[in-house]
C-alpha cells in the first residue's frame, strides 16, 4: 500500500510539471513529412501568457513551431517574427536556406501538418493601412468573415486583430485556401492593436 501510495505521489509531481501544447485543429491541406527539423514550443503558460521553450532549436534544421491554440497573435507573433529573422541569419553551420513551419492537427486526415510561413511578411500597425486602388482590405477580428467581391485585378490584404487567437488565425488560413475566387492576397500580413 506504502508503495502505491508513494507512486502516486511521484507521479503526480511530476505530471505537474509537465506542459501540454495544444495545436490548433483545422481543415488545411499542408506538408506532412519534413525532414531535418527541430522544434520550438510556446505554451499557454499558468498565467494565461506566453511561455516560450527555444532551447532544442538548431540553426542548420528546418524550424517547426508547436503554439498553444490560446496564445493570441500579438502574444506570439513577436517571437515568431523575432526567431525567423535569428534563423535566417548566416553561419557557418547554416549551409543552405531552411524553413519555418507552423504545425497542426489537419481535421480531414487527423494528421500532424506543417505551415510553411517563411513568405508571409508581417507588420504590426496602429491603424488601417493605406492601400491601392486594385488592393481590398479585409480586416478580420474573429474567424467569420466575408471576402469581399473581387476580379483579377485586385489583391486582398489581410488585417488580422491582434487579439485573434493562433487557433482562430489559421483556421482563417483554411477558409482562405478553400475559396477558388481568392487568387492574389499580400504576402505582407498586418497586424492591428
Amino acid at each position: 500500500m506504502k508503495r502505491i501510495l508513494l507512486f502516486i505521489l511521484i507521479f503526480s509531481i511530476f505530471s505537474c510539471n509537465k506542459k501540454e501544447v495544444q495545436v490548433p485543429k483545422v481543415t488545411l491541406q499542408g506538408e506532412e513529412e519534413v525532414a531535418n527539423y527541430s522544434v520550438i514550443w510556446m505554451f499557454f503558460g499558468e498565467n494565461g501568457k506566453l511561455d516560450l521553450n527555444e532551447k532544442n532549436r538548431i540553426s542548420s534544421t528546418n524550424w517547426f513551431f508547436n503554439i498553444d491554440k490560446k496564445l493570441t497573435l500579438k502574444e506570439m507573433l513577436p517571437e515568431v517574427v523575432r526567431l525567423r529573422v535569428k534563423h535566417s541569419e548566416k553561419s557557418p553551420h547554416n549551409t543552405k536556406p531552411m524553413g519555418n513551419y507552423y504545425s497542426y492537427i489537419n481535421k480531414t486526415n487527423n494528421h500532424l501538418s506543417f505551415y510553411a510561413f517563411d513568405s508571409i511578411q508581417y507588420e504590426f500597425v496602429d491603424r488601417l493601412p493605406h492601400v491601392g486602388m486594385d488592393t481590398l482590405l479585409l480586416e478580420i477580428k474573429n474567424k467569420h468573415f466575408e471576402i469581399p467581391k473581387m476580379n483579377k485585378k485586385n489583391t486582398l490584404q489581410l488585417v488580422y486583430n491582434s487579439d485573434l487567437k493562433f487557433q482562430e488565425y489559421m483556421e482563417v488560413k483554411g477558409q482562405l485556401a478553400k475559396k477558388t475566387n481568392v487568387k492574389n492576397i499580400s504576402r505582407i500580413e498586418f497586424i492591428i492593436d
